[in-house]
């Protein structure tokens, strides 16, 4: 059943996008230099990045099933309440000054399992309630609130840990979350009921009958493949932005936030610009914009002078949400709609795994070698699947989806 645009309250949808991501971005800015501040390691940066996902790499094949089976919208404000209960913990412990390192991690890891829930459930809620061929736009308009929200985040994060305090910045966080689930909470809209618990299927059966649906679908594992290894740019680079910027850099926090708003303003564009950019490449948008993310690396990478690490952030921030959003309005038009729960999970097991894997690694790698290294490591990733994205633009459904959208 469609919903009415009007009954959905998109604008509510818009601002719960707009402080979800204005909170994660101002929290990752805070915690990152705090923690960096606190240990004085890269290795913790890539410990907080990889068991960040690594709760969410399990739970993820359970929240598939659950956002298929139950309310999305109500499954959507849960998950940001509890990301302003752990924000309201976290800001309790550096009021009282005793935080220590793995408070962090824990707490960090109570959001990704959160961010989890949150993203295939308000995912599956939008493509449920608008017609297919309005998704790419739908998606870039959400897209862009949420990146203007984290350009936002990012840049008074930066400001505030510089000239007040991270308690500060963390009190506005837990207020944003608290305020994104009472705008989620206000949405009207009447969603078709699922099907009695009585006719249900076990949770096991569910799973696997997600998991045969992907194999199934060549399309959407070529999806997964080339959304993953955008994920992975994109956290990676966000996370381990404050090593690289005081290591590499040689910058303050005041820059720290400007990098990590560089990268939002890159999203912003490519968020504005979605559909002029569907339009234009059609079914070579993959392709185009691994191009853009591999000079984006490559900028970063080469030369510790901040105008060109400014542009190459840019870059990525660009390149990764055109990976991210659009792809994601690809696979929404080409899942079945009792299946958009389970797809978007399986999908972010992808996104998140890469991440688990990668982080601890890339996290010695900006020990023993160098912030910058990082950035060049993730070129190889991106040129295989380049490779794999000529291929991949070619598939009759790909081509038959992008061009009619476009």
């Amino acid at each position: 059943m469609v919903v009415n645009v009007l009954m959905v309250g998109f604008k509510n949808i818009l601002i719960s996008f707009f402080l979800s991501e204005f909170g994660r971005s101002m929290y990752l800015v805070s915690v990152t230099w705090a923690l960096y501040q606190l240990t004085n390691e890269a290795l913790y940066t890539g410990v907080l990045v990889g068991l960040g996902f690594l709760p969410g790499l399990v739970l993820n094949l359970f929240f598939g099933v659950i956002v298929d089976r139950f309310n999305r919208k109500k499954l959507s404000v849960l998950a940001n309440l509890v990301c302003t209960f752990s924000m309201l913990v976290l800001l309790f412990f550096f009021t009282i000054d005793r935080i220590n390192p793995w408070l962090i991690i824990v707490i960090h890891m109570l959001l990704q399992v959160s961010g989890s829930l949150f993203r295939p459930a308000i995912q599956a809620f939008i493509a449920e309630s608008f017609e297919k061929e309005h998704l790419p736009k739908i998606f870039s308009q959400s897209s862009s609130a949420a990146i203007i929200g984290g350009l936002v985040g990012a840049s008074v994060g930066g400001l505030i840990i510089s000239f007040i305090s991270v308690s500060s910045s963390m009190a506005i966080v837990t207020g944003s979350f608290a305020i994104a689930s009472i705008s989620l909470f206000l949405v009207k809209s009447k969603v078709k009921e699922k099907k009695g618990v009585g006719k249900r299927n076990s949770i096991v059966k569910d799973m696997a009958d997600g998991f045969i649906y992907i194999k199934n679908n060549k399309l959407l594992l070529g999806l997964f493949i080339i959304m993953l290894n955008g994920q992975l740019v994109f956290h990676t680079s966000l996370g381990f932005l404050s090593v690289y910027t005081v290591e590499y850099l040689l910058q303050s926090a005041a820059v720290y936030g400007l990098m990590d708003a560089t990268i939002s303003l890159g999203g912003v564009v490519a968020g504005s610009l979605g559909t002029w950019w569907w339009r234009k490449s059609k079914n070579k948008i993959a392709l185009y914009s691994l191009f853009i993310v591999l000079i984006g690396l490559l900028f970063v990478g080469i030369a510790p002078i901040l105008p060109i690490a400014l542009s190459g952030i840019f870059l990525i921030g660009l390149g990764t949400t055109w990976i991210r959003v659009l792809l994601q309005s690809v696979q929404q038009i080409a899942t079945d709609s009792e299946y958009h729960g389970r797809m978007a999970s399986y999908r972010m097991i992808g996104n998140q795994g890469s991440v688990v894997i990668s982080a601890p690694l890339i996290g010695w790698i900006a020990t023993n070698f160098g912030a910058n290294y990082i950035y060049l490591i993730l070129m190889i990733p991106i040129s295989l699947c380049i490779l794999y994205a000529i291929f991949h633009a070619n598939q009759e459904q790909f081509m038959k989806i992008t061009n009619k959208a476009a």
